[in-house]
């Protein structure tokens, strides 16, 4: 027998083709790939020329003769024979990632972007031929690599693929790597109307704001320079508001500014009423009704600072904590002691809005309105930059991953952020944002507890914005209401009506007298038209007297005239004012049935969230019944075979949960109670009823605490002081929950303080945030993540209880977190004496 060998693996150089189009979707993010090499190579610049008529005229090129060619040329490091054997050709090798493991920079103090060792396989994506010339300083080597992507068949193994090496000279002081792509494989996608999409498509990867870029790109397709849209700050000072936010690993800082044009509005007659109610002083009336929390208890913005200066209304300053004001998800690794938060890293970011219509500021900057219009649409977005450079979707091809149109179409309006008038960026880093990792294909982010909240703490913050903007809104409208109001002497619609019916009644009452002033008019404007006619078909005969008259008489016949169309417009004016007594009737009941709706509102709210607890719970208690039922009809089998009248039984324990089930889909929407039948209630006794129900209903995981100052008793309805309390304990036991998955030792209590004739309920928790205490009673104030916290419970307790005339307030006494946290309901008005 021969000599034995061992068995090795083999690799066809078809492999490296099939990881290059998996992991490459398409021709810009292949261009992005080789970027970014650049990037990491700490190269100042990088060229990308575009050729798709002739062929390249270089004689060192390999591969000649083939039309159409890219250049990807930069002013890196480059490379040496041994980076090139050792690292370059070495597929899935990469130093850089050892480098990101260790914490390592490039000497110009940059994190690499590449970590798989396959970015250069994206070339593939452009051309059949690759050749790449590099060096470094101070040498006088320039190293030639050339091969063709068609020799990496399934019949050829990877190492006798030919590299075509050589080295040439080159100046000592020349460095960086260029790439030469020939034999493109689509060079249409580069013409045309396809050419001008990459550009843009580019320019969106590229990081915007020119003071910021991490190093310049410059792009020429088919001999024309085209400029990567640059927006700087001249552009940014014509918006319309203004966003900051920022991330320091603890905290999220937002910072905000609105212009008054914000409110101009777009149609004639908007901009008529903004000018006199908001140019002419600035808006400092509004501002100050938008601020008053008690001339504005419903949508009154706290903690705004007026400017009324270059065009600027408000700016504003929020903090939010981690985890007092927003919880992050855990990681819960088994090697983990206690659950660690999944800190997504520090980051900052911007959102400016603009107003396509134009301003005045926009007429002064730019010469065409269609000019700003397209540097805008351009570059619309908010996008996310990791060191410089643009990760695809977000906020590419119209991906609205703020879900910006979804807040505009549920309720919002033009004054809330939309995904077609912004511009905006996150910048994060490779350093500081390692664990938000791409996917392979690089399309996004992998869907991590770190990413997840990436995306709630910006989500946080748009949230703020949009409900800052949203109440300003809503503050708008009441404010020109008011005003209008009070101009009008109107207190209610009450006065409206009787100005209507007066109105219709006077139109009727001068309708005659206006009937015949309009017929003397109409005969006077015949006879002077008549007289000016006869004494111009006879001047001969005229005496001077006419003459001299005539002009006087030709200006009274353009008066009469005048005075006839406007006759006839006050006539028609007339006719609809004699209908107005019929309008008002037709709207009184209609604003009456409105006005009632209104009232009803809160309880039906607040009967809603109560509904949804109540259903939550009966499904928990139904599913435990039906798992502890299986268990035991599982181990009777097991242990004796069973009784059948046992089974018999189970079986209709496990129809009645179907039943149940099925009854459960329409509870919440069914649950009526009598709100007008009111009973005796003891607080001592209703707050021991609260404790029962919410140890149970919590697993023994939170603990109530009755406080029985000086007891007392009220009358008034049991089920809407339950929606009351329900409402406030729920908020409470929402919070409490997120301490505890950050805290798994931490235990949770709701005191409940009766001491005649208040009702106090706190909690151990963080407290409440600043960023909400002084509108936490109005509606759509809330910080909890979106989908999960709608900013109504406080807003619908404090109805309900202005509806029997109690009262609730935050207390000012901190707790140890220097936060606000007790709610103290004032029940006088409802007590027994």
């Amino acid at each position: 027998m021969g000599k034995q060998h061992s068995p090795v693996f083999r690799i066809s150089a078809a492999v490296v083709k099939q990881l290059g189009e998996e992991l490459v979707s398409d021709e810009l993010t292949a261009i992005m790939e080789l970027v970014k090499n650049s990037y990491d190579a700490d190269a100042d610049w990088i060229k990308i020329t575009i050729n798709t008529k002739t062929p390249l005229n270089d004689p060192d090129l390999r591969f000649k003769g083939q039309p159409g060619y890219i250049i990807i040329e930069d002013n890196g490091t480059g490379m040496n024979d041994d980076d090139i054997i050792d690292k370059w050709l070495f597929i899935s090798v990469s130093h850089k990632r050892d480098m990101k493991l260790k914490g390592e920079t490039t000497t110009k103090e940059r994190t690499p972007l590449g970590d798989k060792g396959l970015g250069r396989l994206s070339a593939q994506r452009l051309g059949n031929i690759l050749e790449m010339f590099t060096g470094i300083s101070g040498d006088t080597q320039q190293h030639h690599v050339a091969f063709d992507w068609r020799n990496f068949t399934e019949t050829s193994a990877l190492d006798t693929v030919e590299t075509n090496y050589e080295e040439l000279t080159k100046a000592p002081s020349k460095k960086g790597t260029k790439l030469i792509i020939t034999d493109l494989r689509d060079a249409k996608k580069w013409a045309g109307e396809d050419g001008n999409k990459f550009r843009g498509q580019l320019s969106k990867l590229i990081f915007p704001f020119k003071e910021n870029r991490p190093f310049n790109v410059f792009l020429n397709i088919d001999g024309q320079d085209n400029d990567l849209d640059e927006i700087n700050e001249n552009l940014r000072t014509l918006a319309i508001s203004r966003y900051q936010f920022d991330f320091d690993g603890s905290r999220l800082h937002l910072n905000g500014m609105m212009k008054l044009a914000k409110l101009q509005g777009n149609s004639p007659d908007k901009k008529e009423l903004y000018y006199q109610l908001i140019q002419k002083d600035r808006g400092k009336n509004f501002f100050a009704y938008l601020t008053d929390g008690k001339a504005n208890k419903k949508h009154a913005v706290s903690n705004l600072q007026y400017i009324g200066e270059q065009g600027e209304f408000f700016r504003f300053e929020r903090t939010f904590d981690v985890p007092k004001d927003v919880s992050l998800e855990h990681l819960n690794a088994p090697l983990l002691e206690h659950p660690v938060d999944a800190n997504p890293g520090t980051f900052l970011g911007e959102i400016d809005e603009f107003n396509l219509t134009g301003t005045e500021e926009v007429g002064s900057a730019f010469d065409k309105l269609s000019d700003y219009k397209a540097l805008v649409k351009n570059q619309v977005g908010v996008r996310i930059f990791r060191d410089g450079f643009g990760i695809k979707p977000y906020g590419m091809e119209d991906n609205d991953w703020l879900k910006l149109s979804k807040s505009q179409t549920s309720g919002g309006s033009f004054y809330l952020l939309r995904p077609e008038n912004v511009i905006g960026f996150v910048s994060i880093t490779a350093k500081e944002n390692k664990n938000l990792t791409e996917m392979t294909n690089r399309e996004g982010f992998i869907d991590t507890a770190y990413s997840r909240n990436f995306f709630k703490l910006i989500d946080l913050a748009v949230g703020e914005i949009n409900s800052v903007l949203g109440r300003t809104r809503r503050s708008y409208d009441d404010f020109k209401g008011i005003e209008g109001a009070t101009k009008g002497e109107i207190k209610s619609f009450a006065d409206t009506k009787k100005r209507l019916v007066e109105t219709a009644k006077q139109s009727e009452a001068i309708e005659q007298e206006t009937q015949k002033v309009f017929r003397d008019i109409q005969t006077a404007s015949t006879e002077v038209t008549k007289a000016v006619q006869q004494i111009k078909s006879q001047p001969l005969f005229a005496t001077a007297d006419e003459n001299k008259a005539l002009n006087v008489l030709e200006t009274v016949e353009g008066l009469l005239k005048n005075a006839n169309q406007i006759f006839e417009k006050i006539t028609a004016i007339l006719n609809n004012a004699k209908k107005l007594e019929h309008d008002a009737n037709y709207l009184e009941p209609r604003i009456n049935e409105l006005e009632n709706q209104i009232v009803q509102f809160s309880e039906l709210a607040g009967l809603g969230i109560t509904a949804e607890a109540f259903t939550h719970e009966l499904y928990n208690i139904i599913d435990r019944i039906g798992v502890q039922t299986d268990q035991v009809i599982k181990r009777i089998k097991n242990e004796s075979g069973g009784n059948p009248t046992f089974f018999v039984y189970a079986e209709h324990v496990k129809s009645f949960i179907q039943a149940i089930r099925r009854q459960l889909n329409h509870l919440a929407p069914s649950l009526r109670f009598n709100r007008e039948t009111k009973q005796e209630i003891s607080l001592a006794a209703f707050t021991t009823e609260l404790k029962e129900y919410y140890e149970a209903r919590s697993g023994g995981k939170l603990k109530i605490i009755p406080v029985i100052l000086n007891n007392f008793t009220i009358n008034v309805n049991k089920g809407k002081l339950t929606q009351i309390t329900d409402n406030v304990m729920l908020n409470a036991e929402y919070w409490l929950n997120e301490r505890s998955t950050s805290e798994p030792d931490f235990r949770q209590e709701i005191t409940l303080e009766v001491n005649d004739p208040f009702l106090s309920i706190y909690d151990n928790g963080f407290g409440i945030s600043p960023v909400v205490e002084s509108g936490l009673f109005q509606p759509f104030v809330t910080t909890k993540p979106k989908g999960v916290g709608r900013g109504l419970g406080l807003y619908i307790v404090e109805q309900l209880l202005d509806s029997v005339g109690a009262h609730i307030s935050l207390l000012h006494q901190k707790n140890e977190h220097e936060r606000r946290y007790i709610f103290q309901i004032d029940l006088e008005p409802l007590l027994i004496t």
